[in-house]
């Protein structure tokens, strides 16, 4: 039988993050799902681990990344691709695999905020421009209380525990980095970060956060242009994104710096109070 639904409040906490059988998977009743973050040596038994996991806890949906044999595997076990990008590892792909379990989940929830942030206003074709020129600086250890802080005013809920100092400290020690910006007080009032795979060549860009007293200065697209300089410094060949589909303003910076979007991953993800679907983008970078 599948468990008791948790309370709102147990809803609004992150799901949780293991590593089984050399996969690595989040799950939980937050965001109604069991994500594969990276795979295992063998996709059947990560078919397996996702299909185990929601009959255990009646999730409704199974998500996915997945490259190369892995990704005809999960198709073949009747999954759908509702995204796909290059990766950096020329002929390859990274595929966004997801099976519904439910029929509602597959019903998009807020058809009028997707579809308006996909405009040609909020999407905006023109080549790439140029970042503002706000000052966006590395970020480390010494910095993470700022980021918690900052991290814990912007969202009423996030996929990922972000305003949990353990987590941010095991992040930057994984590889993840994270860039931020300071008002004149010194006072840190924006920040991202880039979760770099090396197997693909490819890095996610995220944890996109400004202080509301901030907003509409650029500093998003600033932090973007400054997180693209240092991993592709790392070696990342491609950069991409999954972000709001009902945010106009974060779909049109990634639209005005030359990415490309690839897809939307219907009523995927607990952030801000509620599941979201989000827009996958992506931007090979120069050379």
């Amino acid at each position: 039988m599948p468990e008791t639904r948790p309370t709102n409040t147990q809803q609004s906490r992150p799901d949780r993050t293991e590593r089984v059988n050399g996969a690595l998977v989040q799950h939980g009743h937050s965001s109604d799902r069991a994500y594969l973050l990276k795979s295992g040596p063998n996709p059947t038994a990560d078919i397996e681990l996702l299909e185990r996991l929601a009959a255990e806890h009646g999730y409704s949906k199974l998500f996915a990344k997945t490259t190369g044999a892995a990704t005809q595997a999960f198709v073949d076990a009747g999954y759908g691709v509702e995204a796909r990008i290059p990766s950096g590892i020329p002929g390859e792909e990274l595929s966004f695999c997801t099976r519904f379990l439910t029929a509602d989940r597959a019903v998009e929830r807020f058809p009028e905020a997707v579809q308006a942030a996909l405009t040609p206003e909020a999407k905006p074709r023109s080549s790439r421009t140029a970042a503002p020129t706000a000052s966006v600086q590395p970020l480390g250890l010494q910095d993470v209380p700022e980021l918690v802080q900052l991290y814990s005013h912007v969202f009423a809920s996030y996929p990922f525990p972000i305003d949990d100092p353990g987590f941010l400290h095991r992040s930057m020690a994984e590889g993840t980095v994270f860039v931020g910006a300071r008002d004149e007080m010194g006072r840190l009032i924006a920040a991202a970060s880039g979760e770099l795979c090396h197997e693909t060549l490819t890095c996610e860009l995220t944890d996109f956060a400004t202080h509301p007293d901030s907003r509409g200065a650029g500093l998003a697209s600033a932090l973007l242009a400054g997180l693209e300089t240092v991993v592709k410094a790392r070696g990342v060949r491609v950069a991409y994104t999954i972000a709001r589909a009902t945010s106009a303003s974060m779909n049109s910076v990634f639209a005005r710096r030359g990415y490309t979007y690839a897809g939307t991953l219907v009523n995927n993800t607990h952030i801000s109070g509620r599941i979201e679907s989000m827009n996958v983008w992506y931007r090979v970078l120069d050379s």
